[in-house]
């Protein structure tokens, strides 16, 4: 079951960011505080005693615990391709299995008109009206962004923010502690002034890379588009593209829900389409980066996918659901 957080680490982690990631020794575990936090991702997780499958099972979490982070290790085993571990309570877990996540409050604000807002919390229910009582629609997770429109009190006084799905065109409930507008100086754009920028996506690699007058600006591991059995072919199309319309969230969704390859992601981050309903995108149900995991799209961390939405041409918008025109080309290779 998930873990229940004490105020005391809820308040603790409101100050604590994802920097300063420890690589040495550490302390006894009453002795440290987290860097961060990690959601459980996988139906179970399991806790070993050392960096490495070959270690002792200490214990086992279920989907959707919250542990906290002490610190980031290399593993220990040969020829893996992600060898980044966490360490946290009672052992060590590989960090594919789990998001990393804050645990940051927010004080209610109002709102009277469509803003942009990012989750903030590991993950927060969202209901049909605005109490706690009312149906649940949907699971909302830290980092993805939605769309505030007016906010509410309930009858004990607390603010309500009404998110509007942009699927759907629906409205639903969320307490407003659990959302962080954003401003829109945050969407400034970067190095505006540069004229020759080009992105490469390298399938093979697994890599994006932001190139500014044909030199390396920023490279970070992706998860392109796989293949999941015999006639399940969702590999990233090769090719030269142009970044064309561009979306600050999403409600992505596909398939027939009891299908294998169905999904229905509220509030996906950042998203910049290059062919069709190929985009890059931030993305909080995996991270698992560095082999291919997708439909198609380029999955980063929503911070790379913010960067790469500021970046890149038609121009970003904190104030527009939607934003399109000609802009920065994209080549897979």
């Amino acid at each position: 079951m998930p873990v229940s957080l004490s105020r005391r680490d809820f308040l603790r982690l409101s100050s604590i960011s994802l920097l300063g990631l420890a690589f040495k020794p550490l302390p006894p575990e009453d002795q440290l505080e987290p860097i961060f936090y990690g959601r459980v991702i996988f139906v179970y997780l399991t806790v070993y005693s050392r960096p490495s499958v070959n270690g002792r099972a200490i214990a086992l979490h279920d989907l959707e615990t919250i542990l906290p982070i002490y610190a980031e290790v290399e593993g220990e085993d040969a020829g893996a391709y992600n060898k980044k571990w966490y360490r946290t309570r009672g052992g060590y877990i590989h960090s594919t299995n789990v998001q990393p996540v804050l645990v940051n409050p927010n004080p209610p604000t109002s709102v009277s008109s469509l803003r942009l807002g990012e989750v903030t919390l590991p993950f927060i229910d969202a209901h049909t009206k605005p109490r706690y009582s009312a149906t649940v629609a949907y699971r909302l997770y830290y980092s993805s962004t939605h769309w505030a429109q007016q906010s509410l009190a309930d009858d004990k006084g607390r603010v309500w923010h009404e998110i509007w799905d942009d699927r759907f065109d629906e409205s639903y409930y969320v307490p407003a502690v659990a959302i962080r507008l954003i401003r829109p100086d945050e969407l400034s754009p970067i190095s505006p002034g540069i004229k020759d920028k080009s992105i490469l996506i390298d399938t093979t690699a697994q890599t994006i890379t932001a190139l500014e007058n044909g030199q390396p600006a920023f490279k970070t591991r992706i998860s392109s588009g796989g293949v999941f059995g015999s006639d399940k072919d969702f590999r990233t199309p090769l090719g030269d593209y142009v970044i064309d319309r561009k979306r600050p969230s999403r409600h992505m969704a596909a398939g027939d829900g009891a299908a294998d390859d169905a999904y229905d992601l509220p509030g996906v981050p950042w998203v910049s389409y290059f062919n069709g309903g190929i985009a890059i995108h931030g993305t909080y149900w995996h991270n698992d980066y560095g082999r291919p995991w997708s439909h198609g799209c380029i999955n980063v961390l929503p911070q790379d996918a913010k960067w790469f939405y500021r970046w890149t041409l038609p121009l970003p918008s904190a104030d527009h659901p939607l934003v399109e025109g000609r802009g920065t080309s994209v080549i897979v290779v």
